[in-house]
């Protein structure tokens, strides 16, 4: 696919600062339930919003910030929370990408 310009389009997936681990290292949080009290909040948040659009909610990961045993319990309490709901689709960035090249075409106009 090549625009009229001939360059390929692409896809921007949105990642924020805001649902990050990045936050241990800044001082914002110091414990696994600073992250998931966060975190769940934002995710009840947005799936009541969703109730009328689907919403998507970005959390960054790092191996070596979130990978310390006292910060993983709260992802796993998070993705343990999230993991309750049957309607939410729990994936990579590269999951989104996939899905939007494999479902959505690309209109230039």
């Amino acid at each position: 696919m090549e625009t009229s310009s001939g360059t390929k389009p692409h896809l921007i997936v949105p990642y924020t600062l805001t649902n990050n681990d990045v936050k241990f290292m800044r001082g914002y949080m110091s414990t696994a339930d600073d992250f998931f009290n966060f975190t769940k909040d934002a995710f009840d948040t947005l799936y009541r919003e969703g109730a009328d659009a689907p919403k998507m909610m970005s959390v960054g990961l790092h191996n070596r910030i979130i990978g310390h045993p006292g910060r993983a319990a709260g992802l796993q309490r998070l993705l343990d929370y999230i993991g309750g709901f049957d309607d939410v689709w729990v994936c990579r960035r590269a999951d989104i990408a996939k899905h939007w090249y494999e479902h959505h075409s690309w209109n230039p106009g």
